[in-house]
């Protein structure tokens, strides 16, 4: 071992923490080596390099290369300074490097981080495939990794990913549209639900609808308007689960601050009755209106809708001076109760001198809850909740539902949900999933015992900077404090710059593929741990496919070749030019049968009166 050997390239020249300025030697004639048959390049952006220390070998990977890289004390080479490769002397003020280490191995035992550092003078070496084996020897043989591709520039060589860093430490997955997210979550997904994590549970958020085409029936997908196959189920949100200011604002929205107060005694109050019927009934003393407990809101509405209409026999108003209504109405078809017309002049019958004046926002909300797209939430199935406050099912039955059923994934298509309330609805369906596993945390289905992975596609649009939504809250308490509770978080999102830096700061790993826009670059920089923000540098130049993983999803800093997925997302790109080259025009009927579908808010071409609605066309 020495200077002799064919890969050796310099000497240390610096050292600042696990930063160190190499100078090249400088009788290199050409970047490219040839060592037992195979070739290297010197100076490659992210390419590993060796320190031997006696017994122990340092690793590191480049980020920097040439005159910049140099020390502060080394004065620069003069502008006017030719790069003849046949001067060697001519050369000397731009050879120099920037490695960062990132781990040592003794023997064949390779360790992240590092227990000492180099000096000035030691001996920097190229890395080989022998190398190479065993820096990522660490996951052969090992449990709780799955294989996303290969090693880019190291034929081979398996690309392996820590579950646990996976799940416990949190992640985010960055890259511009068309740089291969989708295709790296489906690869991700399919290999934790291959049989190897037979327990394995993952949750994913779903605006687009592309992942259920992926995992088969390896996941069971929910949406609000499941198609017949077995594995989709309905989406339901029972409205009860949202906190109380998410469903005023979502129902009523919006009212003074005296008046949210009254509303929220009511509901309290319902909520308090509806309580006593439950099969374990919480002491009254818990229940507060944010509580996740069932009540009528076609009778909140009924009572509220009431007291607006309610006229009195005499001035004074008291409860026994009000007319009985002509009308009785019905809470649970919405019809309001009938009064006699309030008088005009100061005779009976007198108007409510305590109305709330909430006309306009009761018509809004009776609008809402007799509006279809919102019958996920208003009418969801077995957890409706009648006029009297019985409910069929409650939220244990729910959350089994989505989580606690044999298959290890459960995706939920949002895709059909109205835009304006999205990120209420996702904020609410985590907050249940995770409450209940927090306070189950020591029990056998709890998140400690049996963690759980939630995958947001399109982060950007749940945990945007600066945001208050449910969906914020929620998700900054997850990379918070899920980790100690057993759930994982992983962020995926093509705009990390519009991403709260909480909440991506918390993300022990990144992996970053192509990304083009400078402040999506600027931002992922400084999320980049272990002083490898230079390899950020690499995003804009990433081929389809590839991207730089770094943290605890895998030890050592490196740029992976992900594998195609064996069923491609519904995402992935249309096929062209075979589109506008082979495939016949459609005819022009089916734009009828779109219109249909349009207009019946479905994506089903298996819905039989759309069928029906396009032959009586044809």
């Amino acid at each position: 071992m020495g200077i002799s050997e064919p890969t050796y390239i310099g000497q240390v020249g610096s050292v600042s923490g696990s930063v160190v300025r190499v100078r090249l030697r400088d009788d290199l004639r050409s970047t490219l080596v040839m060592i037992a048959g195979e070739s290297y390049r010197i100076g490659q952006i992210g390419g590993f390099l060796r320190v031997p220390l006696g017994y122990t070998h340092l690793y590191a990977v480049c980020t920097q290369i040439g005159a910049d890289a140099a020390p502060g004390g080394v004065p620069e080479p003069p502008l006017n300074t030719p790069l003849d490769l046949d001067g060697a002397s001519q050369l000397s003020g731009f050879r120099w490097m920037t490695i960062v280490l990132f781990g040592e191995a003794m023997g064949k035992r390779f360790e992240r981080g590092v227990g000492q550092y180099p000096t000035v003078g030691d001996e920097v070496h190229l890395v080989t495939k022998d190398d190479l084996e065993v820096i990522y020897g660490w996951s052969q043989g090992k449990k709780g990794t799955i294989s996303v591709g290969q090693i880019a520039g190291a034929s081979g060589i398996s690309a392996d990913v820590s579950i646990p860093g996976l799940v416990s430490r949190h992640s985010a997955i960055v890259g511009s549209t068309g740089s291969g997210k989708s295709n790296l979550v489906a690869v991700l997904l399919e290999a934790a639900s291959s049989g190897s994590f037979p327990n394995a549970r993952i949750v994913v958020i779903d605006p687009h609808g592309e992942y259920a085409s992926a995992l088969g029936d390896r996941a069971y997908v929910f949406r609000v308007r499941p198609d017949t196959a077995a594995s989709e189920k309905h989406l339901y949100v029972p409205y009860w689960a949202l906190p109380f200011s998410e469903l005023i604002e979502l129902t009523l929205g919006g009212v003074q601050p005296n008046h949210e107060a009254a509303i929220r005694d009511l509901v309290l109050d319902m909520k308090v009755a509806s309580a006593k019927l439950l099969p374990n009934p919480p002491p009254p003393e818990t229940l507060t209106a944010d509580s996740p407990v069932p009540f009528s809101i076609r009778q909140l509405w009924f009572d509220l809708d009431r007291f607006e209409r309610l006229t009195f026999k005499t001035n004074s108003q008291l409860p026994a001076d009000a007319y009985e209504p002509d009308d009785a109405g019905n809470a649970q078809l919405l019809q309001s109760a009938k009064f006699p017309a309030a008088s005009a002049y100061n005779t009976a019958p007198y108007k409510n001198g305590k109305k709330r004046n909430l006309e306009r926002q009761l018509d809004f909300m009776r609008i809402r809850l007799r509006d279809g797209r919102f019958s996920f939430l208003f009418e969801p199935g077995d957890y409706a909740v009648a006029t009297t406050g019985e409910v069929n099912k409650d939220l244990d039955s729910l959350v089994r539902e989505w989580i606690g059923h044999e298959r290890p994934v459960s995706v939920f298509d949002v895709s059909e949900l109205p835009s304006e309330v999205l990120p209420t609805i996702v904020g609410t369906m985590l907050r249940v999933v995770y409450d209940l596993l927090f306070w189950a945390q020591d029990l056998a289905m709890g998140g400690r015992q049996q963690p759980l992975l939630i995958v947001i596609d399109e982060a950007h649009r749940f945990v945007p900077e600066g945001s208050g939504s449910a969906a914020h809250r929620t998700l900054s308490t997850i990379a918070k404090e899920g980790r100690k509770y057993g759930t994982g978080l992983m962020l995926v999102t093509q705009r990390p710059s519009e991403v709260d830096s909480a909440v991506l700061s918390q993300c022990g790993s990144l992996i970053a593929l192509r990304l083009t826009n400078a402040s999506d670059r600027s931002k992922v920089g400084a999320a980049v741990p272990d002083d490898l923000g230079g390899l950020v540098d690499q995003l804009s130049s990433l081929r389809t496919g590839e991207g730089i993983f770094v943290g605890e999803v895998m030890p050592i800093p490196s740029r992976v070749r992900v594998r195609k997925a064996m069923h491609k997302p519904m995402g992935d790109d249309p096929k062209l030019p075979e589109a506008w080259q082979v495939v016949p025009r459609p005819e022009g009927k089916l734009y009828t049968k779109a219109l249909s579908m349009w207009r019946r808010q479905t994506t089903s071409t298996e819905d039989e009166a759309t069928k029906a609605e396009g032959d009586s066309d044809a």
